[in-house]
């Protein structure tokens, strides 16, 4: 009897050594601590950049309730291209309520682009990560292509370097309109890129309003060396899970800072369990999508 209780004491004082070892004297960062829900899987070294076609957003049409699901959303990214936004006061409203998360957020914001419809286009950016190197700029569209012409700047995220365009391709009443637009695009990017030889990581982002597989309409991006686009049917971006319309582009050879992690936010399911008209109605009809860089190293 007695050296069976000997031995359970040896195993409960083993056990205790081992539990203090692990909790107090193990070095903190030998140890993984899972990622709380609601908080940014952003951190050191990386840098999460977004395109979201936030459905008519405006001042009137979010009240705080419905603009807190949209910032639990966006606090998920370091960088943010908005599409669709109609003004500027309900931009302040998603800063100040990311500032009570923890997140310090600026923005660069567009004039009013559209030929009936103003929109205005937004880059939203962590200031603790991004810093603003070319402040944005409306493309001049001199030949009247664009129903709503592209927005760019240039920013830095530690040693990463890039130019993010943002397009809303027109919706218009026939696909050739559409078409004609994309093609477009082509020109745009690399007249932007032409702008600064010193600097090649440009990234193309938005609303595209067709499928990465119309060949008319993409042909022209895709001719330019080592583009990719990084989502793919049968992939879908609208809640409705009807089209993939959004998407990230940008030439491998030159963006080698992507890590090759990217995604599209089904916040249609994760947070209104498939309500899709709830969703579009709170939210938007779009799904974001975001791609994932190394800001510890610069290849330019």
């Amino acid at each position: 009897m007695r050296k069976y209780v000997l031995t359970l004491l040896l195993i409960l004082v083993f056990a205790g050594a081992l539990y203090i070892y692990y909790s107090y004297i193990t070095p903190h960062e030998e140890r993984k601590p899972g990622i709380v829900q609601g908080e940014p899987e952003s951190y050191a070294g990386k840098l999460r950049l977004a395109s979201w076609n936030l459905r008519v957003f405006s001042d009137e049409s979010r009240d705080d309730e419905k603009l807190r699901t949209i910032v639990n959303n966006l606090n998920n990214y370091d960088f943010v291209t908005i599409i669709e936004l109609r003004d500027e006061p309900v931009l302040s409203r998603t800063r100040a309520m990311l500032k009570t998360m923890g997140r310090d957020f600026d923005y660069e914001i567009s004039d009013e682009v559209g030929w009936n419809v103003k929109e205005r286009y937004a880059f939203l950016y962590d200031v603790s990560k991004v810093k603003v190197t070319k402040p944005g700029q409306i493309f001049p569209d001199r030949s009247d292509s664009f129903i709503r012409e592209p927005y760019y700047g240039s920013f830095q995220a530690g040693k990463f370097d890039f130019t993010v365009i943002a397009t809303h391709v027109i919706w218009g009443n026939k696909v050739s309109e559409r078409r004609r637009e994309i093609k477009k695009l082509a020109e745009v990017y690399e007249q932007i890129q032409d702008m600064d030889q010193e600097e090649q990581d440009i990234i193309l982002v938005g609303d595209f309003n067709r499928e990465p597989d119309d060949e008319q309409a993409f042909k022209k991006l895709r001719d330019i060396p080592s583009m990719i686009n990084l989502f793919n049917l049968p992939d879908k971006t609208i809640i409705f899970d009807s089209n993939l319309y959004d998407n990230i582009w940008f030439q491998s050879k030159y963006v080698k800072e992507y890590t090759g992690v990217s995604g599209i936010n089904r916040f249609d399911e994760s947070d209104f369990g498939n309500n899709d008209e709830k969703a579009s109605l709170i939210v938007s009809d779009h799904r974001p999508v975001w791609a994932e860089f190394n800001t510890t190293r610069d290849d330019d």
